[in-house]
């Protein structure tokens, strides 16, 4: 599992990984029972806090992508095993979560951000 933090982003750490390991498991590149890095490695890895990869991880699991397994780590969850199916379009959720942090930064409320993001979609009419 490869998995990356940008700093540069509006989109807070927890949640870029949360959208990636959540797009492996939806696009097939994690699989049921598939171990997920152990907190501190991963951490030690991107350079960031064991606190901050332990609160993707508790939040996946609660999303039931992921289950913990004692002293076996943290394993994707296997069909029927959590609340809530991968997301369909991991990245239209990742892009949709920085657009909400952007317009809470902003002071925005949602009926601005709903009409920003219309005039958006009417500007990239395909």
């Amino acid at each position: 599992m490869i998995v990356t933090v940008d700093a540069t982003s509006p989109v807070p750490v927890v949640e870029q990984l949360r959208a990636q390991v959540a797009r492996h498991v939806a696009d097939g590149t994690l699989r049921p029972g598939d171990s997920l890095p152990p907190i501190r490695h991963l951490a030690a890895d991107l350079g960031i806090a064991r606190g901050t990869v332990a609160k993707v991880y508790e939040q996946l699991a609660r999303d039931g992508v992921v289950r913990t397994a004692g002293r076996h780590g943290t394993l994707v969850a296997g069909a029927g095993e959590g609340p809530t199916p991968p997301p369909a379009h991991p990245e239209v959720d990742l892009a949709a979560d920085a657009l909400a942090h952007v317009v809470r930064a902003a002071g925005l409320d949602d009926a601005a951000a709903h009409a920003a993001l219309a005039a958006a979609l009417g500007r990239n009419r395909v």
